[in-house]
């Protein structure tokens, strides 16, 4: 696999000067010098030679003026021959007073694996788009691209991309621990192929300017066999290397038991009065360990006057009490990120000088949501906001006891470029917004009781380690496919809630709303965060007999959806026809479903058991099949193998495996776990 052909299209940065003159250029405006290889000693043999780490070096020289000069030096790596995965980063030497702004590295022009071409991005779960339509193919050139999103946000919620193609694919891969900011994207090119660029915004401390610039991680490219699991495999293992991913497991970290054992998630909106009676009739109807996360609970409208939340609505620290009395956990709403300009603290507290984040022209990002106030992103790397979001936590737990905070935008809404050089952070870019999130996140967690949590919106890998738990509900609708690609990384390290929006008639549709419950069932996540007065109707008791039935099954697979490995979805072949609808759009549109209507995915607990959890979100009983994954799993002695059927009351059947298939009936809107268990010799 060529990897660096220096007359291709291979990088592309801006520099700028002290005095504001900012200049582009790439590698093909440079003057190329020169190619270096270079073979290191295995550090286990001691010994040099071909089979050992090998490592490449470019040069390219790029003339500013006739005494100013910027070398640039890439490195591409591999720890030996028969390894998959190559490394690459780049340097910059530049002169003084000159700084690099972004780079643009690696370019990979020309990809094409075949004609039935797949790519796999994440955004929220996982996406998966079909580059073999033509017709999603000429949307995506009249619009210029394929896939754009900055990282850390929700539609990049890891660092890495996959094409795939009848079984081969090409796995791309920023090996970044510092969660810098970046930007990924995917072109189409008019020759049928397609170009992948990844942009690094660099911070610049106009206080220690220095003559070197170094991207500040490694880039990953390796070739592989199979689909998104397989890519996802590579960036698995890296994960286990970064701050956020090597002490992260839910079995060895402190984690609010209640918050285990939650299998449903009501939403509740506004005052208790007009809550707890439907509520409490939703808590008797599921029977299962369900919390509440309660919107609008303050006096406030809801996106407005941001953060000044308190005084809550009269009746809201009474009701949270009557929910836990009754066996339920609440767990309000904050915003972690906006500020009201309209709010009397804006200006009494100085926001914009001391706490927003500030655009290159000085002015502050503005965004605006449902209720039409422009609201003000603010810099997490500042005190005072870090202060202040620690101060709505530790208020909402200490004067109204509730169970935990919600705090919104930190993993959903996009990370932004702030230029407020009084906030003690390189300008522009770098891992700034990682660290002030990091640095709040520890903060809160030093004085939050252990039986409270925080929870945020969207699965965004580098603060799992700060978070009890991440609602997932921002994966795009359109013609795009939802995969479980951030499962296939960190299935065991979050807990996750949700699946995604439910639009006003999800649940009058029916299949909408009942493709989003099983989907969550066997992706993992805790199912549910809909509106109690809503499922209750009984208009829609199908709807609710079906996640019911999901939430109580869910009951005995906690061994597998809070502590096991996620082994990817599972075929179910049989009497398992399609389901076909139209939903509309979280964000506006509609878009079409095609799913089958019995799904499965397959698990590995801790101790080595594996688990099928199985959806039949139809109206109609089926009797399918599956292919156990007991070679995949290294699973041969059937002698020894029982496979325990539960339901969604528990035990049903006992099974002696004697093949990798399995046949059994799912009835109609109903779930099942199959639990395949070694006995142990004696």
């Amino acid at each position: 696999m060529k990897i660096i052909q220096p007359n291709t299209l291979l990088w592309r940065v801006v520099i700028r000067n002290i005095a504001g003159k900012e200049i582009a250029f790439t590698n093909l405006d440079a003057q190329f010098n020169k190619k270096r290889n270079c073979y290191h000693k295995n550090k286990l043999t001691k010994k040099s030679g071909r089979n050992n780490i090998r490592k490449h070096s470019f040069t390219w020289v790029y003339q500013i003026a006739k005494s100013e000069s910027v070398k640039i030096q890439v490195y591409l790596r591999r720890k030996n021959s028969g390894s998959a995965i190559h490394y690459t980063s780049i340097k910059f030497t530049l002169p003084k007073s000159w700084f690099v702004v972004r780079t643009e590295f690696p370019i990979i022009s020309d990809i094409y694996l075949g004609n039935r071409m797949k790519l796999a991005v994440p955004c929220g779960w996982g996406l998966e788009y079909d580059l073999s339509n033509p017709e999603t193919i000429e949307k995506y050139r009249k619009t210029g691209l394929v896939y754009q999103s900055v990282y850390p946000y929700c539609q990049a919620v890891m660092q890495f991309i996959a094409f795939y193609s009848n079984g081969k694919g090409l796995y791309l891969g920023a090996h970044d621990r510092t969660a810098t900011m970046k930007e990924f994207k995917v072109i189409p090119k008019n020759n049928g192929t397609f170009e992948f660029r990844l942009t690094t915004f660099a911070g610049v401390d106009f206080n220690t300017i220095q003559a070197r610039y170094t991207l500040p991680f490694e880039f990953a490219i390796a070739t592989f066999t199979g689909d998104y699991y397989a890519a996802a495999q590579f960036y698995r293992e890296f994960s286990y290397t970064t701050p956020w991913g090597k002490k992260s497991a839910i079995s060895k970290r402190h984690t609010a038991d209640w918050l285990k054992q939650t299998d449903l998630w009501l939403r509740p909106m506004g005052s208790a009065e007009t809550n707890l009676a439907i509520t409490q009739q939703a808590l008797d109807y599921f029977g299962v360990q369900t919390a509440l996360h309660w919107y609008r609970w303050h006096r406030i409208p809801y996106d407005t006057l941001y953060p000044e939340y308190f005084p809550a609505l009269p009746d809201f620290a009474d009701g949270v009490k009557k929910m836990q009395n009754v066996g339920s956990y609440v767990m309000p709403y904050i915003n972690g990120r906006l500020w009201d300009p309209a709010s009397d603290s804006w200006k009494n507290e100085k926001v914009k000088e001391k706490t927003a984040a500030l655009n290159e022209k000085q002015e502050v990002y503005i965004e605006v949501y449902g209720s039409k106030v422009p609201l003000a992103v603010m810099c997490p790397y500042t005190q005072n906001w870090k202060r202040k979001v620690k101060e709505l936590v530790k208020r909402l737990i200490n004067e109204i006891n509730v169970d935990g905070v919600y705090i919104d935008q930190i993993g959903a809404a996009p990370a932004v470029q702030c230029y407020n050089q009084s906030h003690g952070h390189p300008v522009g870019g770098g891992d700034f917004w990682y660290l002030g999130y990091r640095d709040m996140l520890e903060s809160i967690r030093k004085t939050l009781p252990k039986s409270k949590i925080i929870t945020t919106e969207e699965n965004i890998e580098c603060w799992i380690d700060q978070f009890d738990a991440m609602l997932v509900v921002n994966t795009q609708t359109d013609e795009r496919k939802i995969i479980p690609l951030f499962p296939a990384v960190y299935s065991d390290r979050i807990i996750l809630f949700g699946f995604m929006y439910y639009p006003a008639d999800d649940l009058e549709r029916g299949i909408p709303f009942r493709a989003k419950i099983a989907q969550c069932f066997i992706f993992g996540s805790q199912p549910g965060w809909v509106q109690p007065d809503k499922i209750m109707n009984p208009k829609y008791r199908n709807e609710a007999e079906l996640l019911r039935n999901i939430v109580r099954c869910r009951r005995f697979a906690h061994n597998f959806v809070n502590y096991g490995k996620f082994l990817g979805l599972i075929e179910v072949k049989g009497d398992n026809p399609r389901v076909l609808g139209i939903g509309t759009g979280s964000f506006g549109g509609t878009y079409p479903i095609d799913i089958p209507a019995v799904i499965a995915s397959g698990w590995r607990a801790k101790n080595g058991s594996v688990g099928i959890l199985i959806a039949n979100h139809s109206d109609n009983d089926h009797t399918v099949s599956l292919d156990l994954p007991l070679e995949k799993e290294k699973i041969t002695d059937k002698k020894r193998i029982h496979l325990y059927i539960f339901g969604s009351e528990g035990f049903e059947s006992l099974r002696v495996i004697k093949s990798n298939r399995c046949s059994l009936t799912v009835p109609c809107r109903s779930a099942k776990l199959l639990d395949i268990t070694v006995l142990k010799t004696v």
